[in-house]
C-alpha cells in the first residue's frame, strides 16, 4: 500500500473509545468554535448570499444551516455552513500546513450526521479523521509551493478530509472510503486569485470542499471509483499542486499524536499570518502605553512566506478597498491594532474602512519578510515588532501567536470567545445551552440537540 491507503487504513479505523481524551476532547473544543464563529459569521453579507441560494436552488432536506430556520439536503447544507463560518477570517488554523480544518470538517460532519448518523460519538470519531486528514496532506502539500503556485489549502486539502469525515458518518467500509478519497481528488481545487480583487471567493472554498466530499462519500457508496493513489501518485495531487512536496508528512509519526491536538485557534479576526505581530503590537502599547501620535515608524518582520499573502503587492495592502484587502494586509491589521489595542470584527469592518482613521498610522507601517524567521517556518509563526517613538524604540519579538497549541486559549477564554462572538444573535439561554451540549457531546442522544440550537440566529438577525 501506498501513503494515500496508509492513511485511509488510519481513519477509518478511528474509533471513539481507542480516542485519547486528548482528541476527543480537542473535538469538542474546536467544535464550539466553529459554531461561535459560524454563528456571528452569519451577519455578512456573503453569507446572506448563501441562505438565499440554498433557499431558492436547493432541495429540502433534513439539515440545517447554522444561524437560519431553512432546510435542506446535506451536500447544500455543507456547502453553504463551510462557506459561511470561513466569513469572518476567525476559524480554526494549524502552523505547519497553514489551513483552516474546521470549516471544511465539521460542516461535512454535522449535515451528514443530521442526514444519515446523528450519533454524537460517531461524530467525534469524525472530527478527528477529518482533522487527520486535512493537516497531514496539508502538511505533505508544502503550504509555500501551494501557494505559490496559487491554490488555497483550506478548499483543497479540505476536500479530501470531507470526503472521510462523510465516509465515517456513512459507515463506508474502507474500501469505499478509499474511492470517496480517489473522487475527492478531482474535485480539489481552490484559487487564490481572491487576493488580487478582494472578492469572496476564499469564503466559498472551504464550503465546496466540505459539499465535495460528500458527494464523493455519495458516489462511493452506490459503487464508483477513485484511484488508490491520489495522493503520491504520478499525476496525484502532491504531483500536481506542488513543486516541493513532501510525501513523508502524510503518514509521520502515524497513530502517536493527533493533528487536532496540534490546531489553533485564531483570537483576531484576520488572516493567521497578522496575528503574532498584531499580539506584539497590542501587548507593546498596553506595556509602554504607547499613544498613536507619538509614532513614527513600525517595523515588522514575519517569515518570507506570508509576505506573498499579507506585505504584497504593497499598493492593495495599504490601501485595502474592502474588508477582505483588510484581512489580508498586515499594514492594516498592525496599525488597528496600534490605534484600538485590538484587531477584532469591529477593525475588520465596512464602517471602520470607511472612517479612514487607520490612514494616519498605516504609511508608517513597513513590512518584511525574514529569511531568519523563515528557517523556523512552519514549524513557528515567528513575528518581530520595532515601534519607534518619540519617547524611544519599544520592540518585541513571538515565537508562537496566541492560540497556538503552545500558547494556548483554555476552555474558559474559548467560552468566553463564543460568548463574545454569538452574543448579537443569540440570546443568553441558547448560548449556554450550546456549550453544555458541545462539552457533554457525547452523552447526547442526537447531534441535533445542538444543531437546532444554532439554527436559531435568524430570528435575531433579521
Amino acid at each position: 500500500m501506498g501513503i494515500g491507503q496508509d492513511l485511509i487504513g488510519h481513519v477509518h479505523d478511528i474509533k471513539y473509545d481507542s480516542l485519547p481524551e486528548e482528541a476527543r476532547d480537542r473535538a469538542k473544543y474546536f467544535l464550539l468554535d466553529y459554531f461561535g464563529v459560524a454563528l456571528r459569521a452569519s451577519e455578512t453579507g456573503s453569507s446572506r448570499v448563501f441562505y438565499n441560494f440554498v433557499k431558492k436552488h436547493a432541495p429540502q432536506g433534513p439539515c440545517r444551516l447554522v444561524g437560519a430556520l431553512t432546510l435542506t439536503d446535506a451536500p447544500n447544507a455543507a456547502l453553504a455552513n463551510g462557506g459561511i463560518a470561513h466569513a469572518i477570517e476567525m476559524d480554526d488554523v494549524t502552523t505547519r500546513s497553514s489551513l483552516h480544518p474546521a470549516v471544511s470538517v465539521m460542516p461535512s460532519t454535522l449535515a451528514c450526521a443530521e442526514a444519515h448518523n446523528p450519533d454524537p460519538k460517531r461524530v467525534i470519531e469524525a472530527i478527528v479523521a477529518g482533522y487527520e486528514v486535512t493537516n497531514r496532506v496539508g502538511n505533505a502539500i508544502n503550504p509555500k509551493s501551494h501557494y505559490e503556485r496559487g491554490f488555497h489549502p483550506t478548499g483543497t486539502c479540505g476536500t479530501f478530509a470531507s470526503s472521510v469525515t462523510a465516509s465515517k458518518m456513512l459507515g463506508l467500509s474502507r474500501e469505499a472510503t478509499s474511492n470517496a478519497f480517489g473522487i475527492a481528488g478531482s474535485q480539489a481545487s481552490s484559487s487564490m486569485q481572491f487576493l488580487e480583487t478582494g472578492s469572496w471567493t476564499k469564503r466559498f472554498h472551504p464550503g465546496w470542499a466540505a459539499h465535495s466530499g460528500i458527494m464523493a462519500a455519495y458516489l462511493a457508496q452506490e459503487g464508483y471509483t477513485g484511484p488508490e493513489d491520489i495522493i503520491e501518485g504520478k499525476y496525484g495531487f502532491l504531483h500536481a499542486f506542488s513543486d516541493d512536496a513532501h510525501p513523508e508528512f502524510v503518514t509521520e509519526r502515524l497513530g502517536e499524536y493527533w493533528e487536532i491536538c496540534e490546531t489553533a485557534i485564531k483570537p483576531h479576526a484576520t488572516c493567521r499570518y497578522n496575528h503574532g505581530p498584531v499580539d506584539l503590537v497590542i501587548r507593546l502599547c498596553r506595556e509602554n502605553d504607547i499613544q498613536p501620535d507619538e509614532v513614527s515608524r513600525i517595523e515588522v518582520r514575519v517569515p518570507e512566506t506570508a509576505v506573498m499573502v499579507v506585505v504584497e503587492p504593497s499598493d492593495i495592502k495599504v490601501s485595502p478597498k474592502n474588508v477582505v484587502d483588510a484581512q489580508f494586509s498586515l499594514h492594516y491589521a498592525v496599525s488597528v491594532a496600534l490605534l484600538r489595542r485590538k484587531a477584532g470584527l469591529d477593525e475588520f469592518s465596512d464602517d471602520f474602512l470607511r472612517s479612514k482613521v487607520y490612514t494616519s498610522i498605516i504609511d508608517k507601517v513597513q513590512c518584511y519578510g525574514d529569511a531568519e524567521l523563515e528557517k523556523k517556518f512552519p514549524d513557528e509563526w515567528q513575528a518581530h515588532v520595532k515601534i519607534v517613538t518619540r519617547r524611544g524604540t519599544f520592540e518585541g519579538h513571538q515565537d508562537n501567536p496566541k492560540g497556538d497549541p503552545r500558547n494556548p486559549l483554555s476552555w474558559d477564554e474559548l467560552i468566553e470567545r463564543f460568548h463574545d462572538l454569538t452574543g448579537p444573535v443569540l440570546d443568553a439561554e441558547a448560548r449556554k445551552l450550546i456549550v453544555e451540549r458541545v462539552r457533554s457531546l457525547e452523552r447526547l442522544k442526537s447531534i441535533e440537540e445542538i444543531t437546532s440550537l444554532a439554527a436559531i440566529g435568524e430570528g435575531a438577525r433579521a
